[in-house]
C-alpha cells in the first residue's frame, strides 16, 4: 500500500510541475501543441515498447511522413517523406524503393534536414535542422536554425522524454513521450552553442555586455511568443 501511495505522489507532483511551467510561461510551442493532439486521438492501448516501458504517444515531430529534404555526405534528397524522431534524434525517410517502410539514419548520418511548411500543423515556414557538431556542439542532436545571423544566431532543440501519465495510477510500467524544448544560440566570436533560460530577464542579462536588447524584447512579447520574440531580439543584437 505504501508503495502504491508513493507512486500516485510521484505523479501527481509531475503533472503539477509540468502544468506550473505552462502557467508560469503562457506560451505554447506549436509543436507540443501538436504533438498533443496526436496524443488525444491515439488509441490509450496502442503503446511503443521502449526497454521495459510501454509509452504512449509519438515521439516524432509533427507526426510521421512530413515533405521535406535531406543532406547527408553520400547524396542529396529533395521532396521525399520524412520523420524526426525527437527521442532517438533519429531522422527516418521513404522514397519511390522503400514507400512502405522508412530507411532509418542515425543522427551522425545526416548533416541537415528541411521539414517544408505546413500551414494545416501550424507552421507557415519550413523547418531547418542541422546537426550538432556542425554548429560545434559535441551532442549527438539536431538543432532547429531559427534566425541565422552575422554575428549571433538563434537554435532549438526539440527532444522527447519519458515521462508519467497523469490518468495512470496502477500501471508503474506505463510512460508517454513528453516533448521538450531548449534555445541556444552562436556567436561569430566563439566555436559552440550557448543555452539560454527561458525567461526574458535572464536572457535581457545574457546578453548586457553587448547590447540592451529591452527596447525590443521584454516579458510580456516573451510571454506570447517565445520563438518571435527571441527573432527579434536576435535581428536587433545583429544590427
Amino acid at each position: 500500500m505504501k508503495t502504491f501511495n508513493k507512486h500516485i505522489f510521484i505523479v501527481l507532483i509531475a503533472v503539477l510541475f509540468v502544468q506550473t511551467g505552462y502557467t508560469q510561461s503562457g506560451y505554447m510551442d506549436n509543436a507540443l501543441n501538436y504533438s498533443q493532439l496526436l496524443k488525444n486521438k491515439t488509441d490509450e492501448g496502442t503503446y511503443k515498447l521502449i526497454g521495459t516501458f510501454k509509452v504512449q504517444g509519438t515521439s516524432y515531430l509533427y507526426g510521421e511522413k512530413n515533405k521535406g529534404d535531406l543532406f547527408s555526405p553520400e547524396a542529396k534528397a529533395y521532396n521525399i517523406y520524412l520523420s524526426f524522431n525527437t527521442y532517438s534524434q533519429e531522422v527516418e525517410f521513404y522514397s519511390t524503393s522503400n514507400p512502405d517502410k522508412p530507411l532509418i539514419k542515425e543522427p551522425s548520418s545526416v548533416d541537415s534536414f528541411i521539414i517544408h511548411s505546413d500551414v494545416s500543423k501550424g507552421f507557415s515556414n519550413p523547418l531547418k535542422f542541422i546537426y550538432g557538431s556542425h554548429l560545434g556542439s559535441s551532442e549527438n542532436e539536431y538543432y532547429l536554425e531559427m534566425y541565422k545571423g552575422e554575428k549571433y544566431s538563434i537554435y532549438k532543440r526539440y527532444k522527447s522524454e519519458l515521462g508519467y501519465v497523469s490518468t495512470n495510477y496502477i500501471q508503474s510500467e506505463l510512460r508517454q513521450f513528453d516533448l521538450t524544448y531548449d534555445y541556444f544560440y552562436s556567436t561569430d566570436q566563439k566555436a559552440g552553442l550557448n543555452k539560454l533560460k527561458t525567461n526574458a530577464s535572464s536572457i535581457i542579462k545574457e546578453f548586457k555586455k553587448i547590447k540592451d536588447i529591452s527596447p525590443v524584447f521584454n516579458y510580456n512579447d516573451f510571454t506570447k511568443n517565445h520563438d518571435e520574440a527571441l527573432i527579434k531580439a536576435f535581428i536587433y543584437l545583429n544590427n
